[in-house]
């Protein structure tokens, strides 16, 4: 039982919300960007 709640409490932590996704999904293509990394495909 306890093994149980140390996974699914991992899994809470890791969790995020669709809106803090997309917010550092963008920021992370940004700064790959200004990196380099990525290339400009226009």
């Amino acid at each position: 039982m306890s093994e149980k709640k140390k996974r699914n409490r991992d899994r809470e932590r890791s969790h995020l919300t669709s809106m803090q996704e997309v917010t550092y999904g963008h920021e992370f293509k940004m700064a790959d960007r200004a990196g380099g990394y990525l290339k400009n495909k226009r």
